[in-house]
């Protein structure tokens, strides 16, 4: 194991018992780029973590205050953390099942053994440290290839002139925007009740915002964009049975269905007055199912005259649903390996090239963004 490569190395070694902290600390004192954070109990151990940068965590269970497993919890949930690998000091196989779905990176037993302790951290933090590198040139290339892109003013929506105008009633169109995203949020509250379908919104919201401020949309327009996701299913109102499944493939009788449920919301937005918020909201309803080759639906339209706005969501969405839905595709969950290969696969024809060569590009970020989503709502 080349140690001198890896530079110099902090490992936080958190027991409530100070014999054994000492004693990882004595079994690796010969390795001199190592050095060690102690913590008594997983509330020192989380406030250690902000103001020190430590390259691996020692968790064992049972602590005062706040045990390894909502110390975990804590660590996981945090995308500052999620190059931090944490190894939990255990033996028992059921408490492993519980700590794996909870983030988990590997299981250490006592008596600890000197090749394998070391063994294991070099191999972490190698790991560690190879993801770091990549995400890092990843996010320099992301940035290099949207700074390529070419906006026309209308792709960019720009801050227009009419913010500081007076529409005819008296009212800003801002405070209008306002109540606009109010009033539409609260009836997309009531659409969607269920688990999944809740999931479903924050999950491709947050992408969403994500995505879009990769690809160069300003805060405000990321924001309204996500927003506008949690909404755009406010047509299912006036239908029977509510918004139309997904599906990966649509059927023509599918088709129909949705297209009813896509002019629906297309009707009840242009009896509003248009914002910038609701530009952005019937530009994703018209246009979302609609794909890069021309197959898509209700009107299709194919390459440069689908909006980047609609190619975004449906990426994103499609992500979501191939790792979480059997029904969506081919009746099966897709691992990240087999969603990677199809969005790739689908590049140019479903989806818009070079927004999907910048999502591919950070993949393992909206994995992580995901993963962090879907637990904090566990």
């Amino acid at each position: 194991m080349k140690w001198e490569a890896l530079g110099d190395v902090t490992v936080m070694i958190v027991d409530d018992d100070e014999f054994n902290r000492q004693l990882v600390v004595s079994l690796l004192s010969t390795i001199s780029t190592i050095s060690f954070v102690e913590a008594e109990d997983g509330k020192e151990a989380l406030a250690i973590l902000e103001k020190t940068e430590v390259d691996m965590v020692l968790l064992d269970l049972h602590m005062p205050k706040l045990d390894g497993y909502e110390t975990l919890k804590a660590i996981k949930k945090e995308l500052k953390y999620m190059f931090i690998p944490v190894a939990i000091v255990t033996t028992d196989e059921q408490e492993m099942k519980k700590l794996y779905s909870l983030g988990a990176d590997d299981f250490l037993s006592k008596p600890f053994k000197l090749t394998e302790l070391e063994s294991r951290i070099y191999a972490h933090i190698e790991k560690s440290r190879y993801r770091k590198k990549y995400q890092e040139l990843a996010e320099k290339k992301i940035k290099e290839d949207a700074s390529t892109i070419k906006f026309t003013e209308e792709e960019k929506l720009k801050e227009s002139k009419e913010k500081d105008k007076e529409s005819s009633n008296g009212y800003s169109l801002e405070v209008i925007e306002l109540s606009q995203k109010k009033f539409f949020y609260n009836i997309s509250k009531l659409l969607n009740k269920s688990r999944e379908d809740k999931q479903r919104v924050k999950v491709v919201a947050t992408l969403s915002r994500a995505l879009s401020l990769i690809f160069g949309y300003n805060e405000r327009i990321s924001k309204n964009i996500s927003l506008a996701t949690a909404i755009r299913s406010i047509g299912a109102l006036s239908l029977t049975d509510n918004t139309p499944p997904l599906f990966f493939d649509y059927s023509k009788e599918n088709q129909e269905q949705y297209q009813k449920y896509i002019f629906t919301t297309q009707e009840l937005l242009n009896n509003t007055i248009e914002t910038e918020f609701i530009r952005i909201v019937k530009i994703m309803v018209i246009q979302h199912k609609e794909y890069y080759d021309g197959s898509g639906f209700p009107n299709r339209l194919k390459g440069e005259n689908i909006h980047n706005i609609a190619y975004i969501v449906n990426l994103v969405e499609t992500f979501h649903l191939l790792l979480s839905k059997k029904e969506y595709f081919n009746n099966k969950i897709y691992s990240q390996k087999e969603t990677y290969e199809l969005l790739k696969k689908e590049t140019a024809q479903r989806f818009h090239p070079q927004i999907t060569k910048l999502f591919l590009a950070h993949f393992d970020y909206f994995i992580q963004l995901r993963e962090k989503i879907i637990k904090e709502d566990y």
